[in-house]
């Protein structure tokens, strides 16, 4: 069936028309909203800065075990030069029936003094430490015992080692942010003249303090 609906001219148009205004409507009260007379808007600044404490970062080992093996050992009691090689020795033997005997006399040299052997362990703690302006990190050691440590290694009698004479190095120095690391040396004094047994030796307690202002 044919639809022979007549329809005025300008009626379509008139609705595409609506259409466009209806879509437009919420962009023109915005437009309006904004050259309102009444329009009002506020700035402010904010101060912000941050504050950093004084803060010291210690690193170090819960334990240190040092092992002298027998070529240190050996470095440590003999004289520079000196050798447990003696040279050749000419001897003229005695006797009687079918014993004879002779004396090679042998006389080992001295060794060096083993009550006094400087110890430096490299290295032993390190700090990361930020201070204030002009600020300083102070290092200090000590034994928990005192001014001597004393090691005892079981069912030797009474040998022992005896340590005396801690200090760290460097023992002030400038903190440079925690980005930065500082070494640090362990210092001591080592007694082994009474050492009469090999083992372990065993124990002395180091505190590390460590102050940064």
């Amino acid at each position: 069936m044919t639809d022979h609906t007549t329809r005025e001219p300008g009626t379509a148009a008139s609705a595409r028309g609506g259409a466009l205004r209806t879509r437009l409507a919420p962009v023109l009260l915005l437009l309006a909203a904004a050259i309102a007379p009444g329009a009002h808007a506020a700035t402010g600044a904010t101060a912000f800065k941050v504050t950093l404490k004084p803060v010291t970062l210690l690193y170090y080992y819960r334990g240190i075990d040092l092992t002298l093996d027998a070529a240190t050992l050996t470095t440590l009691a003999l004289p520079t030069g000196s050798s447990t090689r003696l040279a050749a020795k000419a001897l003229t033997a005695s006797g009687s029936a079918s014993t004879l005997t002779a004396n090679a006399a042998i006389t080992p040299g001295r060794t060096n003094r083993m009550n006094a052997i400087q110890l430096t362990l490299d290295n032993a703690w390190a700090v990361r430490a930020l201070g204030s302006r002009g600020g300083r990190t102070t290092v200090k050691v000590r034994f928990t015992s005192g001014g001597r440590a004393t090691l005892r290694t079981p069912g030797a009698g009474g040998a022992r080692i005896v340590l005396s004479r801690l200090s760290a190095a460097p023992r002030r120095f400038t903190p440079r942010g925690l980005g930065t690391v500082q070494n640090g040396q362990l210092r001591m004094r080592m007694d082994l003249s009474r050492a009469r047994a090999a083992g372990s030796y065993g124990t002395a307690t180091i505190r590390i303090t460590v102050t940064t202002t």
